[in-house]
Formats: C-alpha cells, structure tokens, sequence
C-alpha cells in the first residue's frame, strides 16, 4: 500500500525509527542484494587476508565492489521511497551504471580530505624541523619496549620535539574538527548522484548545497548513527574473539586474520542497508527542509 508523505520535516527519532523500520520489512531483498556482492568477498578474505598489509591491499581491491553494493541499495531505498516495484536486478544495473560517476566522486573527495591533512600536517614539520634531534633517532627511541637505559633518551626526544608535539596536537584537534565538517557536507553525494544522476562533482556541489544551515545537525546525525552501528560492530567482535576463536585453538595468527576479515564483511552485509536507508531518508529530509520535496512511502 502506498502513501503521500506530506512535506513536513523529521526529527532525528522519526528518521532513524523509519530506517529501522524499513529494514526488517524489507530485509528479503536488502540482504540478498548486499549478499551478492559480499558474500563472495567473504570467502576470498579467507584465503588472502593474512595480516595488515594483505588486508589493507584486500580492501583496495574490493572497493569497486563495496561501492555498487552501496549504490544498488540506494537505488532500492529510493524505489522504496517512492512506492515504486523492488526488483535486485534493475538496482544492481543502476549501481553499475553509475559506478566510474560515483568512484570519480570520491576520487574527487579523496584528493581534498588528503589535501587538507597535508596542510594541517605543516605545524608538525615545522616543530621536527626547529629541532636538532634527526628523525632516525626519534624512531629508535620508541621503536621497541624502553628499558631503563633508554629513559633518559626517550626524556631527551620528548624535550626536543616538544614544539612539534604541540603541532601534532594543534593538527589533530583541527583535522577532526574540518575532516568532520567536509563529511557533513558531502554525506549526501551519493545518494544525489543516484537520485539526480549528477556528475561526481556536481554531486558534491549538490550535497554541499543541501548541507547548508544544517552542518551541526548533519554531523549529529552522523553521531547518532555511529551508536548503534558501533554497539553491533563490538558485540560482533565480542562474539568472534571471546566465543567462536576459543573453540578453534588450533587456528594460527594468519588463519585467524582472514577469518576477522571475512567476519567483518559479514557484519558488512548486516548493517549496510541499515545505513543507506538512514542516509537516503536524510537526504530527501534535506531537500524536503530546503525544496518542500514531496515523494511516497510503502
């Protein structure tokens, strides 16, 4: 059955009680559609993952994947949205359709969120640099575990670099602070590049538009999200270290990082439909907040 929804904006309760509840009714072919394209990822993490470096290169090869999968479920939460059939099939020929706009989008957002921690970076380099101490020997002295004739050096660097540790502090807190402001901006790029079918920067344009005069309502949304997404990932993890590892003791360290791998993606196929609802739904509350936008919902 379909309804009008009436322009009228939404508070944070009724926005995620609406993701939420679109979840479980729909649950079938959300977690097919993300099943799909995770599944086979899972079991490759298996086999490949054996350690940081193997994972940090997994997840680079797999980002095309992990990216149609998103916009194939944006592409269902907007059919949905508008009361329109659900098929996997159009979704996922959508997505791929869309898939070089998306990645050049955050190719695009990429090259300014590493531009501005460069910049940030400076005051740290310009402390290192005002200091007689060499990089080398600031690396030797926390390479490995101090013992007690190693105090006194560490003491020393730590005195030395003092005004670089200042930097580092300065750029941190500055870095969370913009990192967070550009992310609120752009939370919605997607989701327009999908809708409006935009090009990948008009799609930043686009959400940085929507954005305005809601930054700080964005940015606690994206909080808000972060909390039930958070509590799920650590009880997953609870589960996997403390209940499902001990009952496999003879599992060695290479074994056991492909398996948190894999289990990860699992967690991946769960919880990601969840959050694209949330944003899908904030995206259309935006506009409806900015354009008096009107659309239906099953």
């Amino acid at each position: 059955m379909q309804t009008s929804i009436n322009p009228t904006p939404l508070t944070f309760g009724k926005l995620l009680g609406r993701a939420i509840s679109l979840y479980p009714t729909h649950r079938g072919i959300f977690l097919r559609t993300a099943a799909i394209f995770y599944l086979p990822v899972t079991a490759l993490a298996i086999l490949f993952v054996k350690d940081a470096v193997t994972s940090t290169l997994f997840l680079t090869m797999v980002f095309p994947v992990e990216a149609i999968m998103s916009l194939s479920l944006i592409s269902l939460c907007v059919e949905l949205l508008h009361g329109r059939p659900l098929a996997v099939k159009t979704a996922v020929r959508h997505g791929l359709r869309r898939l070089l706009a998306n990645i050049g989008m955050i190719l695009a957002a990429s090259a300014a969120y590493i531009g501005v921690v460069i910049v940030l970076a400076i005051p740290i380099w310009v402390g290192l640099v005002k200091t007689d101490i060499a990089l080398g020997e600031i690396l030797d002295a926390f390479s490995g575990p101090p013992g007690p004739a190693d105090i006194e050096a560490i003491m020393k660097v730590l005195d030395d670099v003092l005004l670089g540790g200042i930097g580092l502090c300065l750029s941190g807190v500055l870095a969370v602070i913009v990192l967070s402001y550009l992310s609120a901006r752009w939370m919605a790029a997607e989701v327009a590049l999908m809708v409006e079918e935009t090009g990948p920067l008009d799609s930043l344009a686009r959400s940085w538009n929507l954005s305005r005069g809601y930054i700080l309502r964005t940015v606690g949304y994206l909080l808000l999200l972060a909390i039930p997404l958070g509590i799920v990932a650590g009880l997953f993890g609870v589960l996997i270290d403390f209940v499902v590892f001990p009952m496999i003791p003879a599992i060695d360290e290479s074994s056991r990082a492909g398996f948190s791998s894999a289990a990860s993606m699992l967690l991946t196929i769960i919880t990601t439909p969840f959050y694209v609802s949330a944003i899908v739904l904030y995206y259309f509350d935006l506009r409806v907040r900015k354009e008096k936008y009107s659309f239906g919902v099953v």
